[in-house]
């Protein structure tokens, strides 16, 4: 289940190019241990360039820190007056195990390493009650959060619904009519495609340069375009291309695809007569009380694609989930409304879920579900809605247990499954702990 746009990258990088691999102990070395872009004149097996920055490992490791010098971004304004955040640190967290995917009991610290975690931190009631930075990370440093950006995203979409703007039974034409013509789109409602339960043929298999996928990193500049093939000169061209599965109807199954996403986007600032790094700042980090850089990449068009790109610090982000975590309210107001955080939480289809291929050992059929752009867990006792990136970013709310959690990572792969149910696990683990 790939959970980033970002992962189109993957088919045009080499892998046999590599400078250096790394395994046993190696492979969870900083960026510092390894020499990455360290000293005047970094040698070129340590260099991080545009070509290894977003995918490849261990470049990444230093990468997803300084994303900007490689892409061009945004900005997101702070906040006029900054807030901080109440600090009571509770390091007994530090004694806990978390099992590994095989089962495996750990220490806290081999979690934090086995995950490559860059920053975790913990808020409770409103305070950090735990933090801790690695790999050269402190609060104020930006870092890349892969399609973390789908759920911010998604809230923005729940925030124009609830303020009258539109209505998730809306038709996607209504208020794009440049997706008439669409059929993943046109005739499906706003919620559909929020929900990611839309139809849509498109086919996310990196290695075939003839796939959806790779046409659509092509249009974005991202991969590289095939000679002869005529591609559309913008994602706005491109996504009035795309159409329905013939062997799906709209809510039927829940099926991830990134494009998706953007349909999202497009919407809502249509509505909102602002885009989306507008809104971001506008109502919710200049509402948060936030400092510092943020920033979202651009495709080669200047264009924001929203399913992948936000770079934010975890001070910001600890805000956003604290707010998140406090029925919306953040520093006395109302930042977003308790009606659309009750909606994120109570979940989507679970059947549309279950009978997608979406579903995993790691997120059961029945137990999972897909609500605005958000991942929702509904096992009982430990009932969760989320925001995940690929390479390791979450954002983690368990409002029945009061317990939140920013955790950014430089992971190896994109999403395997054994890292996947590793930082579960642990998310679980540390929610446990604080919650008794």
């Amino acid at each position: 289940m790939n959970k980033s746009i970002i992962a189109i990258l993957t088919a045009s990088i080499s892998t046999a190019a590599l400078a250096f691999e790394l395994d046993g102990a190696d492979k969870y070395k900083t960026a510092s241990e390894l020499g990455i872009m360290e000293g005047l004149v970094v040698p070129i097996e340590k260099q991080v360039t545009k070509n290894n920055a977003l995918m490849t490992p261990p470049y990444n490791r230093w990468a997803y820190q300084n994303m900007r010098m490689f892409y061009p971004t945004a900005d997101i304004a702070p906040a006029e007056q900054a807030v901080e955040l109440e600090r009571s640190i509770d390091n007994s967290l530090e004694t806990i195990k978390v099992k590994n995917s095989r089962g495996e009991a750990r220490t806290f610290g081999q979690f934090m390493t086995e995950t490559w975690t860059d920053s975790i931190v913990v808020i409770k009631e409103g305070k950090v009650v735990y933090e801790n930075y690695l790999n050269g990370m402190h609060k104020d440093q930006p870092h890349q959060m892969m399609s973390v950006t789908k759920s911010f995203g998604g809230l923005l979409a729940m925030m124009a619904i609830d303020k009258g703007k539109l209505k998730e039974t809306d038709k996607v034409a209504m208020h794009v009519p440049e997706l008439k013509g669409a059929s993943a789109f046109g005739n499906a409602s706003v919620k559909q495609v929020l929900d990611m339960t839309n139809s849509m043929d498109f086919t996310e298999v990196y290695s075939d340069p003839n796939s959806g996928i790779r046409k659509y990193g092509a249009v974005l500049g991202w991969t590289p375009k095939l000679e002869g093939v005529e591609y559309p000169p913008s994602l706005y061209d491109y996504l009035p291309t795309l159409q329905k599965d013939s062997d799906f109807g709209h809510g039927d199954i829940f099926h991830y695809q990134t494009p998706k996403t953007d349909v999202v986007n497009w919407i809502t600032n249509r509505v909102n007569g602002s885009n989306f790094q507008e809104a971001l700042e506008e109502q919710l980090w200049s509402k948060l009380g936030t400092q510092g850089e943020t920033y979202v990449l651009l495709d080669d068009n200047g264009t924001l694609v929203a399913g992948g790109g936000l770079n934010a610090t975890p001070e910001n982000l600890s805000k956003f989930a604290a707010m998140m975590l406090n029925d919306g309210e953040f520093n006395g107001e109302q930042v977003v409304s308790k009606t659309v955080i009750d909606q994120l939480a109570a979940g989507g289809d679970k059947h549309a879920f279950a009978n997608g291929p979406d579903a995993s050992a790691n997120m059961p059929g029945g137990e999972w579900s897909y609500r605005a752009q958000w991942w929702v867990k509904h096992t009982p006792g430990a009932q969760a809605f989320m925001a995940i990136g690929i390479h390791g970013q979450w954002i983690y709310i368990d409002r029945e247990r009061g317990v939140a959690i920013v955790k950014q990572s430089s992971a190896p792969e994109s999403n395997a499954k054994n890292h996947e149910a590793y930082d579960l696990n642990g998310l679980e683990a540390i929610v446990n702990h604080f919650a008794k």
